[in-house]
């Protein structure tokens, strides 16, 4: 008899669990239906195993006015953004109109960057801080950027320093040319190896100390817009052999730097103990002299007792 009815009540827990599984699927079904998807996008979310909890994120995506089928690529793409809450998720959208996007440019971004509800608020503030800070762009200029490459908000601010101070101070580039020339679209390897290509082949002299270029010099979009076939015709009138062999050439001489950097970091570090070394034998030698004169010297002077 206890085994009988404890078979009845493992039973009755497995069925209940189960009838709570399926359960879900209608409630989370539906909710997508009212969200005004239609029956194969729901189906597709659903396949992505969306919880029934997460339907106010996708609610939170379709208020911010993008489009189902919009919604549905971007959760294709981020399916991060289904692990968020939709507290963050709306903190984040927040910060998005914070920096200048309204309406239409806010679906803009979205759309070509879905990871950016994915980057915690601090890190979207940290990139922008720096485009304004460091790299000098105004507030409409930084608008043009997120419009043309919202991307730029989940680099590192590093990276997007390093980016900026290179084509700005070695390529002579102003803050206009680097919008327009959609330098932060460009992959920053890609950028260094066309201009230093050109240099080695005099058909890109560098800027003089008032940051003019000659007139020479191809024009910054020239150098990163165009397709890599076009610059080697147009531009560096050179072959894909000729500039694949100058990658390779590039990629081991800045291995052979980083190698050099390191073994003079070795020597310096080396040489600095070989110095402690000896200035602690030095202060050793001199205690000794030092404890010898005190206490093996004889005094010059001895009073007898009388």
């Amino acid at each position: 008899m206890v085994s009988l009815c404890l078979r009845h009540i493992f039973a009755f827990r497995q069925t209940n669990l189960l009838l709570r599984s399926m359960s879900n699927i209608p409630d989370t079904r539906q909710a997508l239906l009212e969200l005004g998807f239609s029956e194969e996008q729901a189906e597709k979310i659903q396949s992505m195993r969306c919880p029934p909890h997460k339907t106010p994120n996708i609610k939170e995506l379709c208020l911010i006015g993008l489009s189902h089928k919009t919604v549905l690529r971007m959760l294709e793409e981020s399916p991060e953004i289904l692990k968020t809450t939709d507290k963050a998720l709306r903190d984040r959208v927040d910060a998005l109109r914070g920096l200048g996007l309204g309406e239409g440019s806010m679906q803009n971004t979205l759309s070509r960057c879905p990871a950016l509800l994915s980057v915690p608020r601090s890190r979207l503030t940290a990139a922008t801080q720096c485009l304004k800070s460091r790299c000098h762009f105004t507030s409409l200029q930084i608008r043009k950027i997120l419009n043309s490459a919202p991307e730029v908000l989940t680099q590192d601010p590093s990276y997007l320093e390093n980016v900026f101070q290179y084509v700005y101070f070695r390529m002579g580039g102003n803050h206009g040319d680097i919008i327009s020339s959609q330098v932060f679209q460009t992959s920053f390897d890609e950028i260094r190896v066309r201009h230093q290509f050109l240099e080695r082949l005099g058909l890109f002299l560098p800027p003089n100390k008032k940051r003019e270029c000659p007139p020479s010099n191809p024009q910054l979009k020239e150098v990163i817009r165009l397709s890599e076939e076009d610059f080697l015709s147009k531009i560096a009138f050179s072959s894909v052999e000729g500039f694949s062999t100058f990658r390779k050439i590039l990629v081991r001489e800045e291995q052979e730097a980083e190698q050099d950097m390191e073994d003079i970091e070795d020597e310096f570090s080396s040489d600095e103990d070989d110095e402690e070394r000896s200035s602690d034998s030095e202060d050793d030698d001199e205690d000794k002299d030092y404890k010898e004169n005190v206490h093996d010297k004889k005094p010059k002077y001895q009073y007898k007792k009388k």
